[in-house]
């Protein structure tokens, strides 16, 4: 089976290579080249996460025994080249790919990746306390873990918002902890909404659709997880 990558400059010596077959499935690196080299890898890390959470698709199941059990295929299908929308905004991918509106199959797997996702972050921060949560991290965009923690509740939200289906800003909490519970519970109780959904959106010069949401959300909450466990010396 090929699996077909959707390739980005997400920001400056930031390439990402998007996995179209299973949203949110990404190879990153700082060279084009090293990213569509990495997606192999990255479609067996996923394909060995999903198995070791003992998650089973009957959707993405052809894939799934494909990646898992024969050569990986990689086809470049599309690319992207990010752009400075303001000072502070870089306008990132949407490929033709994020117009395919979801079927139910990618519901459920989006389903499953944010469980298995979510799951994993707790593990990381679980016992974690006040002192590591809010030590300063150089160079840290975001501070601290807590920060961290933050910026994904609040990433997850804002993707909704693109769309104009997100809840009010101001319904927000802002213990953190209670802000990933209420975005992710929102997400889940709107996931099913998405299926067959044409729905697209303009915001600051970025187009987005239900499936770009997916993708964006699915990695945003891994990526910033790995980052964690860096932070804290488990990976």
């Amino acid at each position: 089976m090929k699996y077909h990558l959707g390739i980005e400059d997400i920001e400056p010596n930031n390439w990402v290579a998007w996995v179209f077959e299973f949203p949110g499935c990404y190879a990153r690196a700082s060279t084009r080249e090293i990213a569509i080299e990495s997606a192999p890898e990255a479609i067996k890390e996923l394909l060995w996460r999903l198995d070791k959470s003992s998650i089973s698709l009957a959707g993405k199941q052809q894939a799934i025994e494909s990646g898992a059990h024969s050569a990986l295929e990689i086809v470049v299908a599309e690319e992207f080249r990010g752009f400075q929308d303001s000072p502070d905004y870089i306008v990132n991918a949407f490929f033709e790919n994020d117009m395919i509106p979801p079927a139910e199959s990618d519901i459920e797997y989006a389903q499953a990746v944010f469980g298995m996702n979510r799951r994993e972050l707790l593990v990381l921060i679980s016992g974690l306390p006040s002192t590591a949560m809010d030590r300063p991290i150089p160079g840290e965009a975001q501070q601290n873990i807590r920060g961290i923690l933050q910026h994904i509740g609040a990433a997850e939200w804002w993707y909704w918002d693109r769309l104009g289906l997100a809840f009010p800003r101001s319904e927000r909490p802002d213990d953190v902890l209670e802000l990933l519970n209420v975005v992710r519970d929102f997400t889940l109780r709107h996931l099913p909404e998405l299926i067959g959904n044409t729905q697209t959106a303009i915001c600051s010069s970025e187009k987005w659709s239900p499936r770009k949401l997916l993708r964006r959300a699915i990695w945003h909450e891994h990526v910033h997880a790995l980052q964690i466990a860096r932070y804290l010396g488990d990976g």
